[in-house]
Formats: structure tokens, sequence, C-alpha cells
């Protein structure tokens, strides 16, 4: 098993909605699905089935009015640990105002600004609503690459919406995991993920979010990889359940 100081989780990101912003959390349950409540609402349009999203493709659709990154989602309460008892999320706009899923209001919000009566948050049933497999992670080393590249533009790990940020020494050193048991924690409850593939990138990594300014030379700048064209963090999936902290630490065998 490969060790080192350096790894540790720098950072855990949740997004309770799909496609929104989501929320920073000093630890998170992981358990078959990914973590814990991850993007398991999404904005539904019920006349086609499609869900929000910054790209329009055969599962998803960018809606009128505000861009959804514009929003950002949060748990009032930590996700109970049975799936089916998740209290629903808060939408948060712009301004700090809140709507709650569980009582329409978050379904009325989003109906008011696009213009769209069949619209609504709703609740992952047969399908899961991720785009590939649940669980992204990038390492701090590749965030510092991705600032080098594009000198006055800021970024960090919001941009590429990863789940988990470990704090590495090399640039794309997380790439070199895939195929291997990544072990994260040390205790009873320590989690394992195994990692398939690195992540292609969408328009979604080029737009403006909260603080963020757009980045409309981020695809470019990533088409220029030789070895992983337009491709950046790691996806995959728990083979052992339990618990993320931040600062625990990251071993690969």
């Amino acid at each position: 098993m490969e060790t080192s100081s350096e790894n540790v989780i720098a950072q855990i990101w949740r997004y309770p909605v799909k496609s929104l912003r989501g929320e920073l959390v000093p630890a998170v349950a992981v358990d078959a699905r990914g973590l814990r409540g991850d993007r398991l609402w999404a904005v539904r349009d019920s006349a086609d089935g499609k869900l929000g999203s910054g790209k329009n493709s055969t599962r998803f659709r960018r809606f009128p009015g505000p861009t959804l990154l514009s929003l950002s989602a949060r748990y009032p309460v930590e996700p109970a640990a049975s799936p089916e008892d998740v209290e629903a999320p808060l939408v948060v706009d712009a301004d700090g105002c809140e709507y709650p899923v569980s009582d329409g209001s978050a379904d009325r919000f989003f109906q008011q600004q696009t213009g769209i009566a069949t619209l609504s948050v709703a609740r992952e049933a047969e399908v899961y609503h991720f785009d590939e497999t649940p669980v992204s992670l990038i390492g701090t080393a590749t965030l510092r690459w991705v600032e080098e590249q594009m000198p006055g533009i800021a970024t960090d790990a919001r941009r590429f919406r990863p789940n988990l940020v470990v704090r590495t020494r090399e640039p794309f050193e997380e790439e070199a995991w895939v195929g291997r048991t990544v072990h994260i924690g040390s205790g009873d409850d320590a989690v394992e993920l195994a990692f398939t593939h690195v992540l292609e990138r969408c328009v979604m990594t080029t737009m403006e979010q909260a603080d963020l300014p757009p980045a409309l030379g981020m695809l470019k700048m990533l088409g220029q990889r030789e070895d992983q064209p337009l491709r950046l963090a790691v996806a995959g999936a728990a083979t052992r359940t339990g618990t993320v902290r931040a600062g625990d630490p990251v071993a690969v065998c």
C-alpha cells in the first residue's frame, strides 16, 4: 500500500441538487450509491423527462432563466442513514433566499424563473442522476496546474464539481490511481474507492458560478493535453462503505 503524508482529504463537496452549486462539508457518509444525498435531486421537466443541466443532450437540457450554477442547494439537516429517509434540501438563489423542496417552494421558484409550468425538483427514481459514476476526485496539484495554464482566471475545485479534493504533490497524480484501490481513513469506518477512468469535461467547467468568473478558454486548454485531452479528475465508486472526513489519510493499493 502506497501512503504519503501529502495525501489527505482536503475538501469534501456534496451537491444535493444536480447541476446546482453544492456544499462544502467536514464529513460525509459514503454508501453504495456514493456520497449520501449527493445529486439525489434534480430539476426535472415532466413533459419530456429531461433533467436541468448546463448542457443539452439526450438526458439533459439547459432551461431558460438563471443558470443553475447561479443557484446552490444545501441540506437543512445531515442526510439520514437510510437513503429513503433523506430530508429534502433547500434551493438558495443568488440573493440568499431559500426555497424548500419539501413544500413546493422550489418548484414554484423554477416555474416562475423559467416560465415552464412542468418543472419540479424531483427525487431520483429508477435512473441515477449521475452523469457517469457516483464519486469523483481531483488532486490539489492538478488544480494548481490548471491555474498555471490559465493565469488571471480564478480556478478552484468548484469548476470541476468533484466530490473529493485530495492534497497531492504532482499534477495528475490521481490519474495513476485508476484501476487501483484507494483507501480513505484509518478506523473501522474507513472507505475504499475504485476509480475506473479520467472524466471527460464539458461546458460547465467554463461557466460563471458565484464568485468564479467565466473561463471560456478552459475546454480549449484541456483539449491540448497530449495524454488525456479534455479529461481531468477521476471517477469511480465505493467498494467499501463508511465515512470520509476532511484530513483523512489517503492510501493507494
